[in-house]
């Protein structure tokens, strides 16, 4: 089995194969992609849809290198829909599986991430995915995208802090890491509040959508063709829709 994994912005180094290695075995390997052209990070609706044409050339381009499926790093899903409609491997995307995941793992959850002025975007996700009822809260740590790996001890307190918050305040008893740039510290985060007497699960997107999408290779599964069916065959500038 083959799952590509497309970072949908063109900064390099803020994901590498090594983020992934443990999760390969001797039947899975990953592969990786990022965008030739579009954002260096995805922090509005104007990021995203500058990152959703080559998301979809990418996935394309996956299909017929021969993955098995191709899973959207990062928790806006740029181009998921869109994506599904023109390939027939599973295609998924970070944030709608997480937050489905945490609806299945508790009453409610907090979605906890890079900045503010994301609430919007991340609103519109929940009701689109239908898990209003799901959702206790949205919380922010105010550290963009791009700065999250200068001090992983600040990033580490606020993400538990704000988790806390989410808890006590809130009334969230699971945590969705909001942004896939928080890659490995749901362990620091769940160990944090096991000391406070909170035994609450921590999601962790990539990790969790990559054993969501190999689940789906092996169960012969993908999505359904009559929800997304294949674009109507037309002059289209710049795309190979072809097989």
């Amino acid at each position: 089995m083959n799952i590509e994994l497309l970072t949908p912005i063109i900064t390099r180094g803020v994901r590498t194969l090594d983020d992934v290695r443990p999760l390969e075995h001797e039947n899975l390997k990953i592969t990786h992609c990022l965008l030739e052209s579009g954002p260096a990070s995805i922090e509005s609706k104007f990021d995203e849809a500058l990152a959703v044409p080559d998301t979809l050339r990418k996935a394309i381009e996956a299909e017929r290198n021969g993955a098995g499926a191709v899973v959207i790093d990062c928790m806006g899903d740029p181009g998921l829909h869109a994506c599904r409609e023109a390939v027939s491997i599973p295609v998924l995307g970070a944030g709608q599986t997480a937050m489905h995941l945490a609806s299945m793992l508790g009453h409610r959850f907090s979605f906890i991430t890079v900045l503010d002025r994301i609430r919007p975007m991340v609103e519109d996700l929940v009701s689109a995915y239908g898990l209003r009822e799901k959702y206790a809260s949205f919380q922010a740590v105010d550290i963009p995208v791009l700065e999250l790996t200068h001090d992983l001890d600040v990033l580490n307190d606020a993400l538990a802090e704000k988790a806390m918050v989410s808890i006590e305040q809130d009334g969230a008893d699971i945590v969705v890491l909001g942004c896939t740039g928080f890659l490995g510290c749901a362990e620091a985060m769940r160990a944090s509040l096991l000391t406070r007497g909170y035994d609450v699960p921590v999601i962790d997107p990539i990790p969790a959508t990559v054993l969501v999408a190999e689940a789906l290779i092996k169960a012969g599964i993908s999505h359904s063709k009559h929800a997304y069916p294949c674009p109507e065959k037309k002059p289209i500038a710049g795309y190979d829709l072809s097989p």
